[in-house]
């Protein structure tokens, strides 16, 4: 990851930009032309200040918002984790030998059961308006924070990491993989009619029962759900800093905005921000280049509350 020095964002230009104040010489002039991030018209510094403090509040909400869908994607896929222990616990029985008629009964109907479960847990998240197991709608969400997946490179890592588990996937070498029907429920039954030995017939054997691609194909379910709740962790965490980083720009914003002088300028309060950050989130600096992005989330989020 590539670390924005801090000064390169929090600079005169995004005081000047954020705010509309005037330039370091002229602070009555107004800055030509306008852009996404800056008022329609003409405010003092401190008025620009406790209005760049709104946006980032807003801009915290959104934030707010994508880590609670994160968190929520993180517990569907440790629910389906639980799942999965379930029905390997049928195979590992399975497994075992000794499988008579009835014990193969009970062995699929629960096998059956759980896969029932895994199916419906998996359709009721598809099925609703965001569909936390698609990497598309976890990244819409995000975007809306100023946390544009393609742009934050630690989130554009993690999601790499994520299997879709509600659609084909494409991987780097253009294999197509089909994610539907993830629990092999007529494998397992087919190894279970295998198994099966009647134990009144003395010349039967026991037959180990081939139930090896089927715990194959589990464990490479159960890694692929592993491997998206460390992703999801993982973001999660990347979201939280950004939010703990805006929390201290808004406030340090908000704070500086009630002691300006007239003698204070675009450059003089970059300075001062830079150093009420730094003090306040020592270790969030990394993040530093979300933050623009982030500010124009917030401003375009306040902006529809406005028009409303």
């Amino acid at each position: 990851m590539a670390i924005t020095v801090l000064s390169r964002v929090i600079n005169e230009t995004f005081v000047k930009t954020l705010t509309r104040a005037g330039s370091s010489s002229s602070p009555s002039a107004s800055v030509a032309g306008g852009t996404s991030l800056g008022a329609k018209s003409e405010v003092s510094l401190s008025a620009g200040l406790r209005i760049g403090a709104r946006d980032f509040g807003a801009a915290v909400q959104l934030l707010n918002n994508g880590v609670s869908v994160v968190n929520v994607a993180r517990s569907a896929n440790e629910k389906l984790l639980e799942i999965v222990g379930k029905i390997e616990g049928v195979v590992r029985d399975a497994s075992k030998g000794g499988v008579t008629v009835g014990k193969a009964r009970r062995l699929r109907a629960a096998f059956e059961d759980a896969a029932r479960e895994f199916n419906a847990a998996l359709k009721q998240s598809a099925d609703q308006k965001l569909d936390v197991f698609d990497v598309d709608d976890l990244s819409a969400v995000l975007t809306r924070g100023g946390l544009e997946p393609a742009k934050v490179s630690e989130i554009a890592l993690a999601f790499k990491k994520i299997t879709p588990l509600t659609k084909s996937r494409v991987d780097s070498e253009g294999k197509v993989t089909s994610r539907t029907n993830l629990i092999p429920t007529d494998e397992f039954a087919r190894a279970l009619k295998q198994a099966v030995f009647d134990p009144e017939d003395p010349l039967a054997e026991d037959p180990v029962g081939s139930f090896v691609s089927v715990r194959e194909k589990l464990k490479d379910l159960r890694e692929s759900l592993r491997s998206n709740v460390r992703s999801l962790d993982d973001t999660a965490e990347v979201v939280s800093k950004n939010i703990d980083l805006v929390r201290v720009v808004g406030l340090a914003m908000l704070d500086l905005s009630s002691s300006l002088s007239t003698k204070d300028t675009a450059v003089t309060v970059a300075e001062e921000l830079q150093a009420r950050i730094r003090q306040g989130a020592p270790l969030l600096a990394e993040q530093a280049h979300n933050l623009q992005a982030i500010a124009v989330a917030g401003l375009t989020a306040m902006g529809s509350q406005d028009s409303k």
